[in-house]
């Protein structure tokens, strides 16, 4: 498990003991048409009696047949679990005390390192044919595509990446290029979600090109994952395919795109000019320390609304650097806050959470979906408003790549 690694740095808050033998042992099987899958551990929640310590003394990987073999051998007991369809997952624990212990495994893909242990992309060659039914009910069949550039999204359902990516794939991907008859992009289900699901993806991040339903098997013949890019020319081949995040390959596929298609994707002019986007909408909400923020009672203030969702790591990896540039350098003003609104209506333990792990330091309101319906707009997200009340700013992007913009934004509203 060499790019693979499983980070235990706290179970119980006690110190960790020698003498008390644990093991953990995992086990994996390989799913078809793929050459290599992991197994690891997301999260160990445990229950323990009163002074007892733990010690995680391994972490092996074995075949089934020799894992259940060794279980017996040593007597140990032993616990199955089935995370997906794909993956057989064996637990094995002994002790010398009572012990409740819950596992949780996660398939690590995106956690991995991918070029030491992850899927090799086809990135070469004719591109496999399918054929998939769509969210609207008709059917898409690759090869009936032959002349056109064609790009695939393959996304998760509710995949938080994906989500936050999507709106910049259908921004520099789709609508620049929507008056071509010669170029077509699709997104691919990898998740195998049912039709309500990918109809809430499509809802939640507002795009517009197709979605096709149950593409798992199309991802393993493209030997790729979910939150991914590839590309087809027009003589049906493969000319990219992404071993990264899609967010992270947009640029390069919008460049192959041009090449291929003869001619320059021109996007949509930035907006600029502040105050174009009329009244903000108003709203009241309780934060996590029970106080309540009352959006017109900050009239004459520069707002900063960061929408996050509790749980969602590109809002938490992002968190830290709103905090040191969208709220540390403004802290002595009095014409300027910021705020955080939990868009996915998490409870109060969830958002402190949230803040405890990120060390933001400004203020984080609960239940924010209706707010952010309103806005239009979804999770890690940016949303400036000036002093008159009117939007200037709204992200369509992940709040990362929009904090440098929203500062230039800041500091030009203040200066005026």
């Amino acid at each position: 498990m060499s790019g693979c690694k499983v980070i235990i740095n706290e179970i119980t808050g006690e110190t960790l003991s020698k003498t008390t033998d644990y093991k953990l042992i995992a086990a994996h099987k390989r799913i078809p048409n793929v050459k290599v899958a992991y197994v690891a551990v997301y999260y160990v929640w445990t229950l323990i009696a009163s002074n007892l310590s733990i010690n995680i003394e391994s972490i092996s990987i074995f075949s089934e047949p020799a894992l259940r073999y060794l279980c017996f051998i040593i007597n140990l007991k032993t616990k199955i679990m089935k995370p997906n369809n794909n993956y057989l997952v064996s637990f094995c624990i002994s002790s010398t005390k009572v012990l409740t212990l819950l596992l949780f495994v996660a398939l690590v893909f995106s956690s991995c390192k991918k070029d030491e242990d992850a899927i090799t992309p086809l990135t070469e060659g004719k591109a496999p044919d399918f054929t998939l039914n769509s969210l609207d009910g008709s059917s898409v069949k690759l090869s009936d595509l032959s002349n056109k550039v064609v790009v695939l999204f393959f996304f998760g359902n509710s995949c938080p990446s994906c989500k936050s990516a999507a709106p910049s794939v259908e921004s520099i991907l789709n609508i620049p290029l929507k008056s071509r008859n010669d170029y077509m992009i699709i997104g691919i289900d990898q998740w195998n979600g049912n039709s309500a699901s990918v109809q809430s993806f499509k809802t939640s991040t507002g795009v517009a090109f197709p979605l096709l339903l149950n593409g798992a098997s199309v991802s393993a013949e493209y030997k790729t994952t979910y939150d991914r890019l590839v590309v087809i020319d027009k003589n049906g081949n493969i000319v990219f395919s992404g071993t990264q995040g899609a967010a992270a390959d947009l640029a390069t596929v919008k460049q192959k795109v041009e090449m291929l298609l003869g001619a320059p994707i021109i996007l949509p002019p930035t907006d600029t000019t502040t105050s174009v986007k009329g009244d903000a909408p108003d709203f009241s909400l309780t934060s996590i320390s029970d106080s309540v923020f009352k959006l017109s009672a900050n009239k004459n203030k520069v707002v900063v609304l960061f929408f996050f969702g509790n749980s969602c790591p590109s809002c938490k990896s992002a968190a830290p650097s709103v905090e040191s540039m969208l709220n540390t350098p403004y802290k002595s003003r009095n014409d300027y806050i910021i705020v955080g609104i939990d868009q996915w209506n998490g409870n109060s333990a969830s958002v402190q959470s949230f803040k405890t792990s990120t060390g933001v330091a400004f203020l984080l309101l609960l239940n924010g979906a209706s707010v952010s319906a309103e806005y239009k707009t979804t999770y890690d997200r940016l949303v400036v408003i000036d002093k008159s009340g009117n939007i200037a700013f709204s992200g369509k992007q992940g709040a990362a790549s929009d904090i440098a913009t929203v500062k230039q934004k800041v500091d030009m509203l203040l200066a005026n």
